[in-house]
């Protein structure tokens, strides 16, 4: 279980920082390092929710 989770976890990371790149290069001409740091709260948000509420073990 814990294994399942980590992964789904860890594939959630990638998929919200791969989206981001997209979006900040399309939208701003110059990437800055604010727009990454911007970034850090829905890369670590949306990948905790979703494995959590994706979860089906009571346990956790």
């Amino acid at each position: 279980m814990p294994a399942k989770f980590f992964s789904r976890f860890l594939g959630l990371i990638a998929l919200v920082m791969v989206l981001g790149a997209i979006v900040i290069n399309f939208v701003v001409a110059k990437p800055l390092v604010e727009y990454w740091i911007l970034l850090l709260l829905p890369c670590f948000a949306v990948p905790i929710l979703t494995s959590v509420m994706i979860t089906k073990d009571e346990n956790l």
